[in-house]
C-alpha cells in the first residue's frame, strides 16, 4: 500500500490531465456540429446514464472474478436486441398500420410498457444522483435522502414544464460530454493504478455465496444498464432512418468499449479494496481509496448525466403516454404522472430494487418490440436468412422471458 500512496499524485494528474483531453476533443467544433454524433447523444446519454456509475459494484459484488463475462454476456444479449430495434426502424416504420393491424396493437401496447419503463428509470436516475450528493455532505439518513430525491423529481417535473423537449438535445449533448471525457479521465488514471501496483486481476470473490442461478437472476435485473438505444426508436422527427440506425449502433459499441474497459480495470481495485457491502455510492468509495481524485470527478459525471437522462426520460415519457392517452390536456399533466410515480416508487423501494423493476419493464418493451421484428420478417426476409433471424428473435424472447419472471435484485446494504 505504500507504493499506492506514493503515487497517489501521479494517478490524480493523470485521471485530470486525460479528462481534459477527452473534454477537448468532444468540444471540438467538428465533433459537436456533426448530425451522427448529434443523434448518437441521445441514446448514448441513455445508456451510460443508466449504467456507467452503478454498473461495476453490482457486477463484481456478484461475479467476483467473474464480472468481465457478465458484462460481456448483457452486452451481447442488449446488442441483439438493438439490431432488432433497427430492423424495426428499417421496416415497421413504412408499415401502413391499418393493413397490419396486429403489429399497430403490439406497438401500442409496446409504447405503454416503455412508458412505464422510463417512469422507473427516472426514479433510478434521480435516487443515485441525490445519493452521490447526500453522502457528498455527510447525509446518511434514508429518511432525509427519500426527502431530498422528492424535491429533486419535483425540479426535474418543473423543468419539464418549462423547457419541454426545446433544447433537451443541447442539454443532452454538454452532459455527455462532461460524462465521456471523465469516463476518459477514469480509465486512464486506473490503467496506471492497475500497472502500476501489479496488483492480480482476477483474484477477487463476490460479496456473497451465491447458487449460479442467482448470479444469472441477479444479471437479469442488471438489463437495464444497457438499455438506450431504443430512443432512436423514437427521433424520426428530426432524423432520418439511416442516421437512427447509425446512432444506434454506434450509442452502443462506445458503451460496449467503456463497460468491458471498465470492468476489466476495476478487477485489481476490488481486489485491493474488496466491496464489504454494495450501495448506491459504493463505486466512488473504491475508487477513491485507489485514486484520490476519482469521487470528485463522478460527483461532476453524476451531475451532469443523471439529471440531463431524468429530464430525457421524464420527457420521453410524458409523450408517449399523451400519444397513448391523447386529450386535451396539457403535456404537463403526464409529466405529473410520471413524476408521481417516480415519487411514489423511491419512497416504497430502494435503488437496487428499482434497477431490477426498470430492468424488467424495458424487457417487456423489447419482448413487444421482437413479437414486430418477428412478424415483419416473415415478409421480408428468405430462406436461410430468415430462418436464423427467426432463431436469434427466439433465443432473444427466450431469455426476456428469464429477466421478466426471474430477475432480482443484487445483495445490498
Amino acid at each position: 500500500m505504500e507504493g499506492i500512496i506514493s503515487n497517489s499524485n501521479l494517478f490524480n494528474s493523470i485521471a485530470i490531465v486525460a479528462t481534459l483531453i477527452f473534454g477537448l476533443f468532444l468540444i471540438r467544433k467538428k465533433v459537436i456540429n456533426s448530425e451522427l454524433w448529434g443523434a448518437t447523444v441521445t441514446p448514448l446519454a441513455s445508456i451510460i446514464g443508466s449504467g456507467f456509475l452503478i454498473v461495476a459494484p453490482l457486477l463484481h459484488s456478484v461475479f467476483g472474478k467473474w464480472a468481465p463475462m457478465g458484462i460481456i454476456v448483457l452486452l451481447v444479449l442488449a446488442y441483439g436486441i438493438g439490431r432488432v430495434i433497427r430492423f424495426n426502424i428499417l421496416h415497421a416504420e413504412s408499415l401502413e398500420f391499418s393493413s397490419h393491424p396486429f403489429n399497430l396493437r403490439l406497438e401500442k401496447l409496446s409504447q405503454i410498457v416503455l412508458g412505464i419503463a422510463y417512469a422507473i428509470s427516472v426514479a433510478f436516475y434521480i435516487s443515485l444522483f441525490t445519493s452521490f450528493i447526500s453522502r457528498e455532505f455527510g447525509i446518511d439518513n434514508t429518511q432525509t435522502m427519500k426527502w431530498i430525491t422528492t424535491a429533486t423529481l419535483l425540479s426535474v417535473m418543473g423543468v419539464s414544464w418549462w423547457r419541454g423537449t426545446k433544447g433537451l438535445e443541447r442539454i443532452e449533448l454538454i452532459a455527455v460530454t462532461i460524462k465521456l471525457a471523465v469516463i476518459g479521465g477514469v480509465l486512464a488514471a486506473l490503467a496506471s493504478f492497475d500497472i502500476a501496483t501489479q496488483t492480480h486481476w482476477f483474484g477477487h470473490d463476490p460479496i456473497k455465496k451465491l447458487t449460479f442461478f442467482e448470479k444469472m437472476a441477479m444479471l437479469a435485473g442488471m438489463l437495464m444498464v444497457t438499455q438506450g438505444f431504443e430512443t432512436t426508436r423514437f427521433m424520426g422527427e428530426h432524423y432520418s432512418k439511416n442516421i437512427r440506425i447509425q446512432a444506434s449502433r454506434n450509442s452502443q459499441w462506445i458503451a460496449i468499449a467503456i463497460y468491458i474497459l471498465f470492468i476489466g480495470l476495476t478487477c485489481p481495485i476490488f481486489l485491493d479494496f474488496p466491496i464489504v457491502e454494495l450501495n448506491e455510492t459504493t463505486i466512488s468509495q473504491s475508487l477513491g481509496r485507489a485514486v484520490s481524485v476519482l469521487p470528485l470527478l463522478l460527483l461532476g459525471a453524476a451531475i451532469a448525466s443523471q439529471l440531463s437522462a431524468a429530464l430525457a426520460d421524464t420527457i420521453g415519457a410524458g409523450g408517449l403516454l399523451k400519444e397513448i392517452i391523447p386529450s386535451s390536456l396539457s403535456i404537463n399533466l403526464y409529466y405529473m404522472i410520471v413524476i408521481g410515480s417516480a415519487i411514489f416508487l423511491i419512497w416504497s423501494a430502494n435503488v437496487f430494487e428499482i434497477i431490477n423493476l426498470a430492468s424488467k419493464g424495458f424487457a417487456g418493451f423489447f419482448f413487444l418490440q421482437i413479437l414486430v421484428a418477428l412478424n415483419l420478417i416473415r415478409q421480408k426476409l428468405n430462406g436461410s436468412k430468415q430462418f436464423f433471424s427467426i432463431l436469434g428473435c427466439l433465443i432473444l424472447e427466450a431469455a426476456l422471458i428469464f429477466v421478466i419472471f426471474f430477475s432480482i435484485p443484487a445483495p445490498h446494504s
